[in-house]
């Protein structure tokens, strides 16, 4: 069996590894998008929680519900910077299996360019006895005289 044939199982175990790298890159991109869509949406939230209170802040006479305010955007605050450091480790995180991903892309690469090596080396020896069985041949090579 030619060498270009034997090295078709371990291109495809590279393939299927450098799929499943992909494939895990994109579910860490999601998540890291869906972090940062939380993220923005908190904010936005507090924004129109600010602008409530300060449109509210004529009516509001006790301290106790001034209290209450203020405990709820603290718990905005707290939610918002514990988004972004969820949003840092999912950055992290997508950095890394980007990482991954490209050496296996490139273990991948390396194996295909292997078998073009092997499938070239193949055709130049099939073209070597081609031509020897040419020259081989009365009549069928050189003058014929």
């Amino acid at each position: 069996m030619k060498k270009s044939r034997r090295l078709q199982p371990v291109r495809q175990l590279k393939q299927q590894a450098e799929r499943e790298e992909a494939k895990k890159l994109a579910h860490l991109q999601q998540e890291l998008e869906t972090a940062k869509q939380q993220r923005t949406e908190l904010e936005s939230y507090l924004a129109e929680y600010f602008q409530n209170i300060q449109q509210q802040q004529s009516r509001v006479t006790q301290a106790a519900q001034l209290g209450l305010y203020q405990a709820f955007i603290s718990r905005l605050q707290l939610a918002i910077r514990r988004q972004g450091e969820l949003i840092q480790q999912r950055q992290a995180a997508v950095k890394s299996q980007t990482k991954r991903w490209v050496e296996a892309n490139a273990r991948l690469k390396t194996m295909d360019q292997l078998i073009a090596k092997a499938r070239q080396q193949e055709d130049l020896e099939e073209s070597r006895r081609e031509q020897k069985l040419m020259d081989d041949r009365p009549f069928g090579g050189g003058n014929g005289f």
